[in-house]
């Protein structure tokens, strides 16, 4: 019995340190896109991210923010969100990894656009970092983590408890990073289709 109790308070404490060993979650949600050619520009596809955050466990983060109202309005900011849904995200990690969701089509609607994907990178205390990708998959539990956060982070930028990021090289240049990891792995699993030719109207 004393053994068993050993044995069981050894794996709740190695559960719990590997939570606490998290320092920082990357979190991005985009959508694959195309810029079409023109006589001059061959055109172009690429990533458009809908939000980033870099996180804590306290919910402590600093978020971009892309909306297209109707024309293209980029906003970083620093915010806090409830820490329990950033506890919700990291209690899916294991189910989200077993789950790995790999693009399908960069095509919806008959336009060069893919369905939302979601990628974290996930970086603990030793450094080390570990690469997640998900997209909505009628997980009610998972799904139910990601669009909360999803949906916290987008809207904390405009409840009063935000403030503009006023240095955004270093969040800049990270999530470039990520945008480049998510290309790279999207388009190895998937290879992007031929860019469309320019069709000069004519007129008479």
């Amino acid at each position: 019995m004393r053994k068993l109790l050993i044995v069981l308070t050894f794996f709740s404490f190695g559960c719990s340190s590997n939570k606490e060993d998290i320092r920082s979650i990357e979190f991005i949600c985009y959508n694959w896109d195309l810029k079409y050619p023109t006589e001059t520009f061959k055109g172009e596809f690429y990533i458009q991210p809908k939000l980033y955050s870099i996180l804590n466990l306290k919910g402590e983060n600093q978020s971009y923010v892309c909306e297209f109202s109707p024309n293209k309005n980029e906003i970083y900011f620093n915010s806090k969100i409830d820490a329990r849904l950033v506890t919700d995200l990291v209690n899916s990690l294991s189910s989200i990894e077993k789950n790995n969701t790999l693009i399908s089509s960069y095509k919806q609607d008959g336009c060069m656009e893919s369905s939302p994907m979601f990628r974290l990178k996930v970086v603990y205390a030793d450094k080390k970092e570990k690469f997640y990708q998900y997209s909505f998959r009628n997980d009610n539990k998972v799904d139910l983590a990601i669009n909360k956060l999803y949906v916290a982070l987008k809207i904390s930028q405009t409840e009063g408890n935000s403030q503009e990021m006023k240095d955004t090289l270093y969040f800049g240049t990270k999530k470039k990073a990520l945008i480049s990891s998510a290309m790279h792995a999207d388009t190895i699993a998937l290879p992007l289709p031929p860019l469309p030719s320019y069709n000069k109207v004519k007129f008479k």
